[in-house]
């Protein structure tokens, strides 16, 4: 028992360190391609995985009904298209730190979007954590950001990722009904293929082209990041977190997730130079008391 736990820890301590890590590696590869080609490419790669793996298991995986038809639609638009590129958008915008305080605040939108289209009350206590959680991001994107100027690109930035915290937030609540009769790594392979499906169908009669030129122009360095962001980010991720999530409770799981701020801030710092202000450490000490009060039983 004791050995499952530690090695349910080690793997969550793995997906925080991919998962903060990712903003950085985006904002490397940003510099040489746009976030359409970035979000192409790495579903690209991804699928050369996932198409395999969804034929393989095709005859063992329950039917889908017609609503959970829809659902996983809704899942994978939100998951690929919606939330990769409002991610990478928010990244040319704002710095690393600022897009992972505002990820901090998704059980707050959990919370709200449960009160308003659930029916789920809230206590005392859940709504002081939520107009904390509220109060510091609005004081991130008034004050956040980065010292070099360029404050109306900071706050669309921070707009692209509170559309990020949102479509996140969507993909979880249809996640988590599909879930009901179906299993985590064919439900993350589904919807991977889904949004990419609807993404390459909506985007390639105008990209297909510009996503070709940018990746023929791709430094070696470039691709090696790309490859890194799909199989290990896109994929061995959401497998690690999902072996962890078996084996401890969920709530132990996801207070892991108060640690990528802080690896994020630390990598952007050390590979990016970002500066750690004083505002960033403010806002986030209020968003994670908030999220604490918001989660606590």
């Amino acid at each position: 028992m004791r050995s499952a736990a530690g090695a349910a820890a080690v793997a969550l301590l793995l997906v925080i360190l991919l998962w903060a890590s990712n903003s950085i590696l985006v904002k490397i590869v940003l510099r040489e391609i746009d976030p359409l080609t970035l979000t192409w490419l790495r579903f690209v790669i991804a699928g050369l995985f996932y198409v395999p793996y969804a034929v393989l298991t095709r005859a063992e995986a329950p039917r889908y009904t017609g609503r959970e038809g829809m659902m996983l639609l809704a899942a994978g638009i939100a998951l690929v298209p919606v939330f990769s590129l409002t991610l990478y958008w928010a990244l040319s915008y704002t710095t690393v730190a600022n897009t992972a305080l505002v990820r901090m605040t998704e059980p707050a939108w959990v919370l709200l979007l449960g009160a308003l289209l659930l029916g789920e009350r809230a206590t005392s206590r859940q709504l002081g954590g939520f107009a904390l959680a509220l109060l510091g991001t609005l004081a991130l994107v008034l004050l956040g950001q980065p010292p070099s100027g360029g404050g109306e690109h900071h706050v669309l930035g921070m707009m692209y990722m509170g559309a990020n915290s949102f479509a996140w937030v969507g993909y979880v609540l249809c996640f988590k009904h599909l879930l009901r009769r179906h299993s985590v790594t064919q439900l993350t392979t589904h919807a991977a293929l889904v949004g990419s499906a609807a993404l390459f169908l909506v985007t390639g009669w105008t990209h297909a082209s510009p996503v070709a030129r940018q990746a023929l122009a791709m430094s070696a360095l470039a691709w090696v990041l790309v490859i890194a962001m799909a199989l290990l980010v896109t994929i061995a991720s959401n497998q690690l977190f999902a072996y962890g999530l078996q084996r401890v409770p969920a709530g132990v799981a996801t207070a892991y997730s108060y640690l990528i701020p802080v690896v994020s801030a630390g990598g952007a710092w050390l590979f990016l130079g970002e500066p750690i202000t004083k505002v960033v450490v403010v806002c986030g000490a209020v968003i994670a008391v908030g999220v604490y009060l918001i989660n606590r039983d």
